[in-house]
């Protein structure tokens, strides 16, 4: 649930939630360093400051592996190649793949089309075997 709720509020693209995931780990790391040279003096003021870095890091982290699996999404292409394959040969369900990799849709949206995307080509291969045994 924390998850979710981190991405749905988190920036839609890869590169704002890298920007996003690295402002909350400069907040976080001075925080956590801070909150332990606190523990020998003043606690209430280091609890505080461990509280806020747990959680900053923690959102960071998901932050980032939401990144990572956006990228293990995203079709086989090196960016040395030069410019992207035409969309012309692109297939629907890579153009769906690269989008959510891009973060253009949502999971849901993503997984919503993929499934109307299979039923459609199931239908069209039923059609087409019925066609070739009459």
């Amino acid at each position: 649930m924390l998850y979710e709720l981190i991405h749905r509020y988190a920036p839609k693209t890869p590169g704002g939630r890298a920007i996003a995931a690295v402002l909350l780990s400069l907040v976080g790391v001075p925080a956590l360093v801070l909150g332990f040279i606190g523990l020998s003096g003043n606690l209430g003021v280091a609890l505080p400051l461990l509280c806020v870095s747990l959680i900053a890091l923690f959102v960071s982290g998901q932050l980032t592996w939401g990144i990572v699996q956006q990228a293990n999404m995203a079709p086989e292409a090196s960016p040395l190649d030069g410019a992207q394959a035409d969309d012309h040969s692109e297939t629907a369900i890579e153009t769906l793949r690269r989008r959510y990799a891009e973060g253009t849709i949502s999971d849901e949206e993503f997984e919503h089309r993929l499934d109307r995307l299979l039923d459609s080509e199931e239908t069209a291969r039923s059609a087409t075997s019925e066609r070739i045994v009459e």
